[in-house]
Formats: C-alpha cells, sequence, structure tokens
C-alpha cells in the first residue's frame, strides 16, 4: 500500500500532534457560556460595604450592580450609562436579572461581558453594543472577611 508509517514516521506523528492540538483546542480552549445572577442595583454607589465606593461610581450616569461570591466577597460591575441608569432608577436596591457571558479555558473563567441587565442587551459575546455598555469590574471584601487576597475567581 502507501507505506507512510514506515518511511514517514515524523510526518505522521506531525500530523496527529496537530489533529490533537486543534481538538484540545476545540474541546476545551475559549469557551462561552451564559450565566444568569440576581444583582442588586445602585445609583449612588453605595452597597453592602462600608461608606461609597467614591468617585466615579457616584457620578450623574453612574450605575453600579453587586451580588455575593464565594469567600466572602462582592463582585460589582459598573457602568456610566444614562440610559441604563434611567432604566434601573425605580428599582435602585432591588434586585434584577444580570446575564453575564463568560469566557472559559480548560474551565477556569478568565474574562466576561454582561450580556444583559434587567433584560437590556448589553453584548453579544465579545462585542460590546455601545461604549457606554463597557463598564469596569471588581471585588470587595465585606467586614469579617479572613482571606488574604480578593479573587475575581470568587465571583464565578
Amino acid at each position: 500500500m502507501i507505506g507512510l508509517p514506515r518511511k514517514h514516521p515524523f510526518l505522521v506523528a506531525s500530523l496527529a500532534f496537530l489533529v490533537l492540538c486543534f481538538a484540545v483546542y476545540w474541546l476545551f480552549v475559549d469557551k462561552l457560556e451564559t450565566r444568569t445572577y440576581q444583582d442588586h442595583v445602585t445609583i449612588d454607589g453605595k452597597g453592602p460595604w462600608e461608606g461609597s465606593l467614591g468617585p466615579p461610581f457616584d457620578a450623574p450616569d453612574a450605575v453600579l450592580l453587586y451580588r455575593s461570591g464565594r469567600n466572602g466577597v462582592i463582585c460589582y460591575d459598573s457602568f456610566h450609562s444614562k440610559e441604563l441608569r434611567e432604566r434601573l432608577l425605580s428599582k435602585n436596591g432591588q434586585q434584577v436579572k444580570v446575564e453575564y457571558d463568560t469566557f472559559s479555558d480548560f474551565g477556569k473563567v478568565r474574562g466576561y461581558n454582561l450580556h444583559s441587565v434587567d433584560g437590556i442587551i448589553l453584548a453579544n459575546g465579545y462585542h460590546v453594543l455601545r461604549s457606554d455598555f463597557a463598564g469596569g469590574a471588581g471585588v470587595v471584601g465585606v467586614a469579617g472577611f479572613t482571606g488574604n487576597t480578593l479573587s475575581g475567581d470568587d465571583c464565578w
């Protein structure tokens, strides 16, 4: 027959390695998943932490969404959007449905976008629909937190 394995073992091994790399990438890298949470809304920068987060979170067009994570952390996302603020003004202090598009490699979340807040679509996968829908994010420790590091991993 062809005799390819005997005459060209390096070519066969290289091709097999290349196929394996593509399979691993396809199965485990850059996986998109939509996750749904109930986040609290605040339009004054105040949450369960002591005081306000201060500028820029207390700006006139600021919106802050937060929820409890693991290990005693509060996970938050902030925006400067008049449209979002007006839509959520009546829900200040209440919970709203928030959908996150998370991007994972080998099961570990390496990034995310907020897909929607209370039915308003902000992003589709990597694509944020408007610049004022591109927010900031962070993690805050709460009183009694005993860990020595705060990690965004505790939000997922």
